[in-house]
């Protein structure tokens, strides 16, 4: 008989469990479209237009790309509350955040 993925959740050791319900929160975290995004922050493509003062459709052709500018990319991740940061991931190093790429260092640049 087989079960569900509640009933193997279920069953696990509390320690357990709630190290698996972190990493499902974590992978959830790193892995986003910018539309999830935007709809987890309960906001419309209108009203995000709104406030890049942009037409909707413009909102959806960001939204759908995936190769665009970064400041593009900024100023959709600012007009939905937060900052973007440019990590760089290389074999055997530790990550590393490229400077240059926020609002305020692109001004000063």
């Amino acid at each position: 008989m087989s079960k569900t993925l509640d009933e193997v959740i279920g069953a696990l050791p509390p320690e357990r469990r709630e190290r698996v319900e972190q990493l499902g929160r974590q992978l959830i975290r790193e892995e986003m479209t910018l539309q999830a995004l935007r709809r987890q922050l309960e906001l419309t493509q209108e009203g995000l237009a709104g406030r890049l003062e942009i037409r909707q459709g413009n909102i959806s052709k960001v939204e759908k790309r995936s190769d665009m500018l970064i400041s593009t990319l900024r100023s959709y991740v600012e007009a939905l509350g937060g900052t973007l940061e440019l990590v760089a991931h290389m074999p055997g190093r530790p990550p590393v955040t490229l400077e240059g790429f926020s609002e305020e260092q692109a001004k000063r640049a």
